[in-house]
């Protein structure tokens, strides 16, 4: 597909916390990536003697092209730390690439923190500002730019963010996920349409205790969740969702 520049206007803003490789961006933004993966998953599941589900997969299609006719109406926000993830077609058409890993309030002023690389990759998904994750390498790292939430709330009021802004987070940034939440939610209030990604990391690297106080937030405040990753099975609820809000 030829790729369009996303909107500047603000009034549609999806903030991508963790985008890595660009998986997500690129199953509702490039049509011969989702039909690889789409492929790829029926041969496996044909590998696998499970029986195609026909209904699924022309669901799985029809919101994919929906969500792509719309995609330049979103303000897109992309934050990643990583800059060899950057040669992504993506990072070059977003609406604004902020190269910086987010931090908790509470942590020092420093600008730059370590980014830990998870089993030794420097391009993994998995790499971490949080020293205790299991997979990485405390003396494999590599020194990055911070802001904590607070930080990044004033660069979207100062850029993007309007009173009739919607505002939908996906997060898969490795543990920091809980800090963003309750923050964006303070400020944003309404505004704050729903959180899509992966949670799973405030519980491995942070434990059940604050896992259970987010989940627990995000039931009493009533916040929509919608799982989104590059795994081809949370595509469909996540596209339809996104699209809802167009």
């Amino acid at each position: 597909m030829s790729y369009k520049n996303f909107s500047q206007d603000g009034d549609f803003i999806l903030i991508d916390i963790g985008t890595h490789s660009c998986g997500e961006i690129k199953s509702f933004t490039n049509s011969k990536f989702f039909f690889f993966k789409l492929i790829k998953r029926i041969i496996k599941n044909i590998y696998k003697k499970k029986s195609p589900n026909i209904s699924s997969f022309k669901s799985l299609i029809i919101n994919h092209f929906k969500l792509k006719n719309i995609s330049k109406k979103i303000t897109l926000i992309l934050i990643e730390p990583n800059f060899l993830h950057f040669e992504e077609k993506p990072y070059k058409f977003s609406s604004m690439l902020l190269p910086a890993a987010i931090k908790s309030t509470i942590d020092n002023n420093s600008r730059t923190i370590k980014l830990f690389f998870a089993n030794n990759d420097p391009k993994s998904a998995g790499n971490s500002i949080f020293s205790s994750k299991g997979n990485v390498n405390t003396n494999n790292f590599r020194n990055v730019l911070s802001l904590n939430s607070h930080e990044l709330m004033e660069i979207l009021k100062n850029t993007y963010l309007h009173e009739n802004s919607k505002v939908i987070l996906r997060l898969n940034c490795e543990g920091m996920e809980d800090e963003i939440i309750y923050h964006f939610r303070k400020y944003l209030a309404n505004r704050l349409k729903g959180v899509m990604g992966s949670l799973k990391d405030v519980k491995s690297i942070k434990g059940n205790k604050k896992y259970s106080q987010l989940m627990k937030f995000i039931d009493d405040e009533k916040i929509i969740f919608v799982p989104f990753s590059d795994d081809i099975d949370t595509w469909n609820k996540a596209h339809s969702f996104l699209y809802s809000l167009s």
